[in-house]
């Protein structure tokens, strides 16, 4: 049997970000697992060398964070045990979080936590295998009527930051891969969560946007200023 322990000397560990936020989530993983290794992708890039980094090696365990790649299946045979931490709840698949909780008056905002599913070798079904693993856990707070899309930006961003905290946490004091996977599988089945069935795509969410700025030019989604969050 390979080894799957781990701990904060090990090196085959990939923190997998984005710009907006992947560099403050690296400074807080590294300081649970300093050797980890660094990844960052900009959605709309072109993904060659993420992809070659990537598969540079078969890394133990992957933390995808604030992270909009979409991993092909391919991908799955490098990455060990895969989670996400999404910034938004299960209610919002897809793109959108910093807007749609405004845009529909969501009275709660947050982040989820969840396992990463392996799509099908033969095609990705975006609206069936993008935010469709299990869900382990989330992070909820009530969302300001007075918010702005600046201060809803700031607040996903903290509950993630926060989940990244508590499970890095976490996944240091267990050690061990088969440990993780069986504390985090028994919270994804007591905490019983399911995702939505919508998934909001860039296209639908630009038409909202384009519709609402019509009807309602000064709706709060479009103050990118914050108001509540200084």
């Amino acid at each position: 049997m390979s080894n799957t322990g781990f701990d904060s000397d090990s090196e085959n560990i990939l923190f997998f970000g984005d710009p907006n936020l992947g560099e403050e989530g690296f400074q807080r993983f590294s300081a649970y697992f300093p050797h980890a290794r660094q990844l960052t992708w900009e959605k709309g890039t072109d993904k060659t060398a993420a992809r070659k980094k990537l598969r540079s090696q078969s890394w133990l365990f992957t933390l995808s964070f604030y992270n909009d790649y979409i991993f092909s299946c391919d991908d799955f045979d490098f990455l060990g045990l895969l989670l996400n931490i999404h910034p938004s709840l299960p209610s919002l698949r897809g793109v959108g979080y910093d807007h749609i909780p405004l845009i529909e008056n969501h009275q709660e905002h947050g982040a989820t936590l969840h396992f990463l599913r392996r799509p099908s070798r033969n095609r990705l079904i975006v609206k069936s295998d993008i935010d469709a693993g299990r869900i382990i856990r989330t992070r909820t707070r009530k969302l300001s009527p007075q918010a702005t899309y600046g201060d809803i930006r700031i607040l996903n961003q903290q509950i993630a930051l926060e989940m990244l905290e508590e499970l890095s946490e976490q996944l240091l004091a267990w050690g061990d891969i088969e440990t993780v996977y069986r504390k985090l599988s028994a919270e994804a089945e007591k905490s019983n969560l399911a995702w939505a069935e919508r998934y909001i795509d860039s296209s639908t969410l630009q038409k909202m946007l384009r519709e609402l700025r019509t009807s309602h030019p000064g709706h709060r989604v479009f103050m990118k200023e914050p108001l509540l969050v200084k």
